[in-house]
């Protein structure tokens, strides 16, 4: 699925190459599956440059709508995260570095226990841990998992040959009890870049792994500059899987809001506005006198926000949909340059009721797959549009070159085809035909809006990509091809059709706000239904 790509999903390390650390271990190459029905432990890493960038109303809409089960406190500006959200949020708010003794929270029914690191360099002492949580110590040392947070342990870049090494490693570990020192605990660092994920092998030769959930300082060499995150979300399972995905807190609250910059919420802020339901009951001859607004903005504006406040699609233009039942499609690749399109996932008919199709690659890069669903395509569909989620940029071209590498026959076949992308249609085409109702138009957070709900958790297209791609290594490498470990094609496959069902229930929206016709304004000023969105990128 393309638009996933654009999510900020991080993973592992790169600077024009993976990155290779002196733990005596790569990156992980093989992203580990959550279970299927496992709700994570969720952490908010949070700098204190968002929050001072951001009004409270923004951050506060964020952390509402990420959920998380404990804040934690990054740079740059970490000490003033604390103070400025601890009377606004009913959540535990940690700081690694700070106090005479860890902060603890207890997850769930005391699945995992999160752990910020105090000031100083003295060991833990586990009794006095476990008489923070009223706890005996042999209930302390029997979590289902366990994070601890630092800020000790950084990396130090040799950019000319590509390696890193992790500094501060053997001063943590000297604090941690042994048997924190191993698979059951997940170290996470506020020193080392959201995402950076690394196995280490200490001298004993126990392996832990470390993931950065902040910002790093190394110098990455010329070409390079240091990204600040503002935010990012962990997502932590039992079986050590996690997800790590940037957040950026502009797509929440007012500030979220299509066409409302720093200066217009400073606007709306000044004349008592506060939330996205306020600017949606605002007269619009009042918003449209606020400075730097103007008529046409304010429609605009107030448009958007209606879309989020209601969770519905509104009309804006006129342009039709395709006039026959379509076909759904979204493909799996292999990053964001694909050389294959290993999946194309189908639903014929509707998003509940709809018959999936997984038309799967069974050996490597032979192209039966594509020829399979050509087969299907121009006998059972022949004549039904094709409808993708930002098909024109991702789906409809891929497909396009993997028939010209495997069936150049098929080729025009498949471009004479009637290729409609919805995402087009209801952002870009003459200005916009709808407004959507997600924090961002991507796939995902727009079906999310409008009800639908995945059946598979922890995997997006980053992470399918990687296993697709570890597996096709295995399999044409001399070395590896006989002891290649078979992906769960299931679970992949039930991500694509999460995915095409998503997009079959966005579609039904867009049909139902296409048979209305787009709102005028009144002379009263009530709401209109005008204006375009965003880009998708």
């Amino acid at each position: 699925m393309s638009d996933d790509w654009a999510s900020s999903r991080s993973s592992g390390f790169t600077a024009g190459g993976r990155l290779i650390t002196d733990g005596g271990g790569e990156t992980p190459t093989v992203p580990t599956l959550p279970p299927p029905d496992e709700s994570p432990t969720r952490l908010l890493s949070l700098s204190g440059q968002a929050v001072n960038q951001a009004h409270t109303e923004t951050i506060t809409a964020m952390i509402e709508s990420t959920a998380p089960d404990v804040v934690v406190a990054s740079d740059p500006q970490a000490e003033i995260v604390k103070p400025s959200l601890q009377r606004q949020i009913d959540l535990e708010i940690l700081k690694a570095g700070s106090g005479m003794r860890p902060d603890i929270v207890a997850v769930g029914a005391g699945e995992c226990d999160v752990i910020a690191l105090p000031m100083g360099a003295e060991p833990l002492d586990t009794n006095q841990i476990a008489r923070q949580q009223n706890r005996s110590t042999d209930e302390h040392n029997t979590p289902s998992n366990r994070c601890v947070i630092t800020q000790a342990v950084s990396l130090s870049v040799d950019p000319y040959q590509r390696s890193a090494t992790l500094t501060g490693v053997d001063s943590y570990r000297d604090r941690l009890p042994d048997h924190w020192w191993g698979e059951q605990t997940l170290h996470l660092s506020t020193a080392l870049r959201a995402g950076f994920t690394t196995n280490y092998r200490s001298s004993t030769g126990a392996a832990t792994r470390f993931v950065g959930i902040g910002t790093s300082e190394a110098d990455l060499g010329v070409g390079t500059t240091t990204q600040t995150i503002p935010a990012t979300l962990i997502e932590v399972y039992s079986n050590g899987a996690v997800d790590v995905s940037d957040v950026d807190p502009q797509s929440f609250g007012l500030r979220g809001v299509h066409g409302i910059g720093a200066t217009r919420i400073e606007a709306l802020r000044d004349a008592g506005i506060t939330s996205v339901e306020e600017l949606v009951a605002m007269p619009l001859r009042t918003l449209a006198e606020l400075p730097g607004m103007g008529r046409s903005s304010a429609e605009n504006i107030q448009t958007a926000a209606e879309a989020r406040a209601t969770e519905t699609v509104i009309p804006t233009g006129d342009d039709s949909l395709p006039n026959q039942e379509p076909v759904f499609i979204d493909i799996e690749t292999d990053g964001l340059n694909p050389s294959t399109a290993w999946l194309i996932g189908v639903l014929d008919g509707g998003p509940a009721e709809g018959n999936y199709m997984s038309f799967r690659e069974q050996a490597v890069d032979d192209g039966a797959h594509l020829e399979a669903f050509m087969t299907w395509l121009t006998g059972a569909a022949a004549g039904r549009p094709i409808v993708a989620w930002n098909g024109y940029d991702f789906d409809f071209p891929v497909i396009t070159e993997q028939l010209r590498d495997h069936h150049p026959d098929l080729v025009d076949t498949w471009t004479d085809r009637y290729h409609f992308d919805a995402y087009y249609w209801a952002t870009t085409k003459n200005g916009g035909n709808v407004a959507l109702p997600g924090r961002t138009n991507k796939l995902e957070p727009v079906a999310e809006a409008l009800g639908w709900e995945p059946t598979t958790n922890g995997i997006d297209g980053a992470t399918v990509a990687e296993i697709y791609t570890a597996y096709r290594r295995q399999i044409t490498s001399e070395t590896e091809s006989d002891g290649a470990i078979e992906p769960n094609w299931e679970r992949l496959e039930q991500y694509c059709e999460d995915d095409v069902r998503a997009l079959a229930t966005i579609y039904e929206h867009l049909e139902t706000a296409a048979r209305r016709e787009p709102a005028t304004q009144t002379p009263t000023g009530e709401n209109s239904s005008q204006g375009s969105l965003a880009d998708f990128s």
